[in-house]
């Protein structure tokens, strides 16, 4: 997969240096493999990687940043550390339905930390501005493909290695899509609205995404400790591969369409196909390694081809 990268990637490169004779552009206007032979260096690819950035000259806002983690680890500590002391205390969602209300509201706190952070730094105007920014619905369908695609293979290669059996039937999983949104999908306002792309201000895209999957992971902790909650009594570390995976599939949609919203569907997605198709994301090392490395090789390649094409000078 790595030399597939790298094989994709060096003819992108290949392209973009084309000559300016009519002939050059013609041959090389129709794939950009067509110059895979001509490029011998895979540090061109390793660099163009390493300076992945936004925009060179913005800088980090350290107070949105920080002001968002803050705000969402302090709302997870008092919602979901409740929900822990509950639990030690033998009050858990079997008996007392309510529990889940503090645990869908920590949940919820990467989204409610988002509107609250970026009104007090003037980001956003109101709630309906937010709302705007992290509903943007109008994309081609070409992003749509992505945000769907993405999600999916990272499923299939789960399937296809570990195993699965079938769930719900799938005319449910629209509506199943819909719920997700709001059970999972909305933290995206949070960690590629704020966190990514305030890192990607410093940091090039990967180690932006590795450091935002590295928060999201921990962020998630508390749940492994909750009774009632898919994740308790699971493979924290295990789930923390899965996690880095899923990181750079959600890195690439916002890098690729500057969306939030489809960031939120893809991860929308992936919470609802784990209800049609059971398969131990927890369980297996093996599983988990092989689809995280297949899903941040084609990420990269994703990224990095569109540099290349957008970085081409225009020809008259």
């Amino acid at each position: 997969m790595v030399k597939l990268v790298y094989t994709y990637a060096l003819g992108a490169y290949a392209f973009r240096r084309a000559g300016s004779s009519p002939v050059s552009r013609t041959k090389m206007k129709l794939s950009p493999l067509r110059g895979l032979f001509s490029c011998k260096s895979p540090i061109l690819v390793y660099n163009t990687i390493c300076n992945m950035k936004n925009n060179k000259n913005s800088t980090l806002n350290k107070k949105l940043f920080f002001g968002h983690l803050l705000l969402t680890f302090a709302i997870v500590a008092i919602c979901w550390g409740t929900c822990i002391i509950l639990s030690i205390n033998n009050i858990t969602t079997k008996d007392q339905k309510w529990i889940y209300a503090p645990w869908f509201i920590g949940g919820m706190s990467p989204a409610i930390a988002s509107y609250i952070v970026l009104k007090r730094n003037k980001q956003v105007i109101g709630f309906g501005d937010w709302i705007k920014h992290v509903f943007d619905f109008k994309h081609n369908v070409r992003a749509y493909l992505l945000a769907i695609a993405l999600p999916t293979i990272q499923m299939a290669l789960m399937c296809l290695i570990s195993g699965y059996k079938t769930g719900l039937p799938l005319y449910f999983l629209p509506l199943m899509i819909i719920a997700m949104v709001f059970a999972g999908g909305l933290e995206e306002a949070g960690w590629r609205y704020i966190t990514f792309s305030e890192l990607n201000k410093k940091f090039n895209f990967a180690i932006s995404t590795l450091i935002t999957a590295i928060i999201w992971w921990l962020w998630h902790l508390p749940l492994f400790f909750i009774p009632g909650v898919s994740q308790f009594q699971k493979n924290f570390f295990v789930f923390g591969i899965v996690v880095l995976g899923l990181s750079f599939i959600l890195s690439t949609i916002r890098k690729l369409t500057n969306s939030i919203w489809l960031c939120v569907l893809c991860h929308a997605i992936v919470n609802s196909l784990g209800n049609f198709f059971h398969y131990d994301m927890y369980g297996s090392y093996i599983a988990s390694s092989i689809t995280t490395a297949t899903m941040i090789a084609i990420s990269l390649l994703l990224v990095y081809v569109s540099k290349s094409y957008s970085s081409q000078p225009s020809r008259r």
